[in-house]
């Protein structure tokens, strides 16, 4: 083995996609290319796959530039990718068919609203998820469904579905494939069996034909080597491969039972360990693989998605409650409370604050002198409000007291709001040193496959935390007061 061991990581996400470049845990040179969401209407976000495609090639070529190495000198690639993400593309051509229809999309909420008791049970036991349209499998059969002509080709092997990771290791190696993580979110996979399930296939009229196998997330040879007559112009395995919340734990060094993490970004997603047997929550939390070596049974985990957290900004900003979503932290601390003022974050759905199919932020409790340093407190409370619901859950379902979370995503390294976040969560909160959390998950995987670490331990050895934020002040009463009014408001929105 080298001195130096570099492995490329392509780090896929809502708003861009990333190409860092790590030796071994150490990311070396990093670059950035901006993706653009097509919206119509407030249930409709769809890309252009060639968009996540050409991206991902800008990129790397300009992240091998500033770490000033060629693609020979990459050991191995992994992959962190945004997940339910759908494409379907032509098998002969490799040309995509339609656009990829984003995770944050809901248009398929009516489809899951028809599903009977029994339908429900069957994908909640063979999946471990709640039916909801965040998922890959109501998004492809939306799709089908909209064209007979569609449809037939894909009953007869012309089509091939894949989440994005699917799309881009086709792209790269010509290979048909995802993994294990990125399947079980699909709705339409076996976590225990770890397979594609038949009964779920016939529910939702997917044929078999379209999908990709289904590898482990740290795998030396299933998921192919770039083409070297390709856009790399050289052979290099492609080793890990992992949806990005999965990919984070792993970056985290997540690799014991009760280990936990939550990521902040265009959503809130917490995801803990449960060891090597899948954990049944109750109706808050998803029961999911998170990672697998190849030759080793799959670690499965718990995860809380808030869909909607630091989008809110976002949409705050849209309509005037925040001219500068930036300043988020200067101007909730400027006030010592809401006013009592409740932002709900329905705007992709409840998710784990009590699943559903919302499509709006509300906004409860304004008056005549409600500003808008009232309306920050209240979002920013929101976000950590939804966070502290999936602590809660999975303490629930596990009877591990969580005593620390780790924490990553952009949001969090704003020392500040990292502070307000553990006082209205709770719990001390662990942040990473390295920034690209995801990256480095997919970073390790890869490593692992090609054995830069003889295992997961050697990881956890060389993993650094940045700094611990604890909760301040003497007001935990009040907080929790707050969160169980704000838990009252989430449950009367819901039912309008």
């Amino acid at each position: 083995m080298s001195e130096r061991q570099f492995i490329g990581v392509i780090n896929q996400g809502t708003t861009g996609t990333q190409f860092v470049v790590f030796d071994r845990v150490e990311p070396v040179a990093e670059a950035f290319s901006a993706v653009d969401r097509m919206v119509d209407g407030y249930d409709r976000v769809e890309y252009d796959p060639e968009d996540l495609w050409t991206s991902t090639l800008d990129s790397i070529q300009r992240g091998l530039r500033r770490a000033d190495i060629g693609p020979e000198e990459l050991a191995g690639i992994g992959f962190a990718t945004q997940r339910q993400t759908t494409v379907v593309w032509d098998r002969k051509t490799g040309q995509p068919v339609g656009n990829a229809i984003g995770w944050q999309d809901r248009h398929t909420a009516g489809g899951i609203a028809t599903l009977d008791r029994g339908e429900i049970e069957l994908i909640r036991n063979r999946t471990g998820l709640i039916p909801d349209p965040y998922f890959a499998g109501p998004k492809l059969k939306g799709l089908l469904d909209t064209d007979d002509a569609l449809r037939a080709r894909a009953h007869a092997g012309g089509l091939l579905f894949g989440t994005v990771d699917s799309w881009l290791v086709y792209n790269l190696t010509g290979r048909h494939v995802t993994d294990v993580t990125n399947a079980a979110q699909t709705m339409l996979f076996d976590i225990r069996e770890q397979k594609w399930d038949d009964d779920l296939l016939a529910l939702f009229d997917v044929p078999r034909a379209m999908l990709p196998e289904v590898r482990p997330s740290s795998d030396p040879v299933g998921f192919g080597r770039t083409d070297p007559d390709g856009v790399l112009a050289t052979e290099i395995p492609v080793t890990g491969v992992l949806g990005d919340q999965q990919a984070s734990l792993v970056g985290q060094a997540g690799f014991d039972p009760g280990d936990a993490k939550v990521t902040y970004g265009s959503g809130n997603f917490f995801l803990q360990n449960t060891g090597d047997e899948p954990v049944q929550a109750g109706d808050d939390l998803l029961t999911t693989i998170w990672f697998q070596e190849a030759g080793e049974d799959p670690l499965y985990g718990l995860e809380g998605p808030v869909f909607t957290t630091g989008s809110i900004l976002e949409r705050l900003g849209d309509v005037g409650f925040l001219d500068e979503p930036e300043r988020i932290t200067r101007l909730s601390r400027s006030v010592d409370s809401t006013d009592g003022v409740f932002v709900v974050p329905e705007f992709d759905g409840f998710g784990s604050q009590r699943w559903g199919p919302g499509s709006r932020i509300s906004l409860v409790g304004l008056a005549r002198h409600t500003r808008r340093e009232h309306v920050a407190r209240a979002a920013v409370e929101s976000i950590a409000f939804g966070t502290r619901a999936a602590v809660e859950a999975a303490e629930t379902a596990t009877g591990v007291e969580h005593d620390r979370l780790r924490v990553d995503g952009g949001a969090i390294y704003d020392d500040e709001f990292a502070r307000m976040q553990a006082t209205l969560i709770g719990i001390p909160l662990v942040r990473s040193a390295v920034t690209q959390t995801a990256a480095l998950g997919a970073a390790v995987a890869a490593g692992l496959a090609l054995e830069v670490w003889e295992s997961p331990t050697q990881v956890r050895e060389q993993r650094t935390i940045e700094e611990t934020f604890r909760p301040e002040g003497s007001e935990t009463d009040a907080v929790d007061r707050r969160y169980r009014d704000w838990r009252d408001v989430v449950d009367t929105v819901r039912c309008l």
